[in-house]
């Protein structure tokens, strides 16, 4: 259930937001709450940014080129280990377990960006956005290294 929320905008903030939603084919008003939306998840999670993505907007780890998604299907891949997925990017563990919070907090979210890129195909989206990368596990890796304490 919605419900409707007076707010007090600057006269240039209405400009920006009417052509951002007309840019996007969406109501100010969807747009408007889409960015609230984001603002509050940001403020929750602070390694999480919101960024455009071929698929829509996209959760994101601040500092990075990975969006959560990506973390995720990697996590995936050991266990859900945070440790073992920072371990194998090479990033902090509180890196990992960011996108690990992110999750639990919204699934669905991640979920459906999954689904969508299982969908699109690893060629297809790269035909649309060059600079993605595919980051593959090999197996070896989950013989040969320890998980390290978080």
């Amino acid at each position: 259930m919605t419900k409707v929320v007076s707010i007090r905008l600057q006269e240039d903030q209405i400009v920006r937001l009417k052509r951002h939603a007309q840019r996007v084919g969406k109501s100010q008003s969807e747009v408007g709450a889409q960015f609230i939306e984001e603002s509050m998840r940001e403020a929750e999670h602070r390694l999480i940014e919101f960024r455009d993505y071929v698929l829509g907007r996209q959760a994101y780890m601040k500092g990075s080129r990975l969006a959560v998604w990506q973390m995720i299907d990697i996590a995936r891949d050991v266990e859900m280990s945070a440790e073992r997925t920072a371990e194998y990017l090479r990033r902090p563990c509180e890196f990992a377990q960011a996108a690990l919070d992110y999750y639990q907090a919204y699934p669905e979210a991640i979920d459906k960006a999954l689904e969508e890129f299982d969908a699109i195909g690893f060629e297809e989206l790269k035909k649309i956005h060059p600079n993605i990368e595919l980051i593959e596990i090999p197996e070896s890796y989950y013989l040969d290294n320890c998980a390290k304490s978080c």
